[in-house]
């Protein structure tokens, strides 16, 4: 039954993948609206404008995610959002030299932590990670003939 319908409505693994990837990009945009202090405190500190980077790039994983839901904007989405993976890779690199890390201070405010104790692994193990995100997205560069499921 659910073969029958997903080649009724034409839509391929591609499209299921693309779902699935487009999605995590809104929760993490949408994340950056929720949790704004956390994002902010990893953005690399010679940023001069953290509230803006952070704003920005949640904002654009929002709209690219959806893009990327859709067959119409896939591929523009996809692309678009390869550029904000190579964007944002200079936070990612900064974590890792800097060992960042975030804590919420004694106002709940939450601030970054240098030199932190414990994240060197984890700060490592985001980079090569975005990579592999990067080549997800990037197989929906690619135009595709329609396929049978």
């Amino acid at each position: 039954m659910l073969k029958k319908f997903l080649r009724e409505k034409r839509i391929t693994r591609f499209d299921i993948e693309a779902y699935l990837i487009g999605a995590a990009f809104l929760w993490v945009g949408i994340y950056h609206f929720l949790n704004q202090g956390f994002f902010e405190a990893i953005v690399p500190t010679w940023f001069p404008y953290p509230t803006f980077a952070n704003l920005t790039s949640g904002g654009a994983e929002i709209i690219l995610g959806l893009g990327l839901m859709t067959k119409r904007y896939r591929r523009y989405s996809a692309w678009a959002l390869l550029l904000l993976l190579v964007l944002v890779y200079p936070a990612n690199i900064d974590m890792f030299i800097n060992d960042v890390d975030t804590e919420k201070n004694a106002a709940g405010i939450v601030e970054r932590v240098v030199d932190a104790d414990g994240v060197r692994v984890r700060n490592f193990i985001r980079l090569p990670f975005q990579f592999v995100f990067a080549w997800l997205v990037w197989r929906h560069t690619r135009e595709r003939p329609i396929q049978k499921v």
